[in-house]
């Protein structure tokens, strides 16, 4: 399993940097700036733009390694080497689940710490655990859009078109979001999109983590992850 882990994370190291770099400046480049704004308060801006790019930006990275998790072993033609290795299919998606996991966690950490240090260093932090709950509420939707991908992965047949379809399912979410938010005739569009799983407003003002949102989110994510794992069993690869 470790060894496999280490497999993952080799294979995903630069894209992981990269995500932890952007998502990371996307955080504390606003965060710095929000001092010369005019907030009611540092934790209900947290939970405004800084959340729904939070949210994008995993989500984003998130459906992409787990989409592309098996489908590259096929595309990039190492799939006949990996799967003829002493490993079971269980183990060897296991693994790569827990490096995406790993990665994606790590990511939502260092974001989160990012943006408590600097709330605190210009001092316009009063509620820490407020934005911790606002940050683990963008995490836990990540990880939905991410047992979308580890279903969808083990029947397709592209990285590419894989990746595409994706950052394609996370786009058009986000789009139908904000279209959402326009006129009441489109708040229908909100119900069944995972941008508005949490209420990130509610949260910032100290309500929590609503336990059914949370249990919807591990819900969807667990049922994902057993959906690749089945697929990836079944599938003549």
């Amino acid at each position: 399993m470790n060894k496999m882990m280490r497999y993952e994370f080799n294979q995903n190291k630069r894209s992981f940097w990269i995500a932890l770099l952007v998502v990371g400046l996307l955080q504390a480049i606003p965060a710095v700036a929000s001092k010369s704004e005019n907030l009611t308060t540092f934790e209900g801006w947290v939970s405004g733009q800084p959340f729904t790019f939070f949210l994008l930006l995993l989500g984003f990275f998130s459906m992409s390694w787990a989409i592309g998790s098996i489908v590259k072993e096929r595309d990039r033609h190492t799939a006949e080497f990996l799967f003829t290795l002493p490993y079971s299919r269980t183990s060897i998606y296991w693994a790569k689940w827990l490096a995406h996991i790993y990665q994606v966690i790590v990511i939502a950490v260092v974001s989160t710490g990012i943006v408590l240090l600097i709330g605190r260093f210009i001092g316009m932090l009063n509620a820490p655990w407020a934005v911790t709950n606002v940050m683990l509420a963008g995490l836990l939707t990540s990880l939905t859009f991410m047992g979308i991908g580890f279903a969808l992965s083990p029947w397709l047949n592209s990285e590419r078109g894989a990746l595409s379809i994706g950052i394609g399912i996370v786009s058009i979410m986000f789009l139908l979001n904000i279209i959402s938010g326009l006129n009441d005739s489109f708040m229908w569009l909100a119900k069944a999109n995972l941008f508005n799983l949490f209420d990130a407003a509610a949260i910032s003002e100290g309500e929590g983590l609503p336990i059914a949102s949370v249990f919807g989110a591990l819900g969807l994510f667990a049922a994902g992850s057993c959906a690749g794992w089945a697929g990836i069993v079944q599938r003549d690869l």
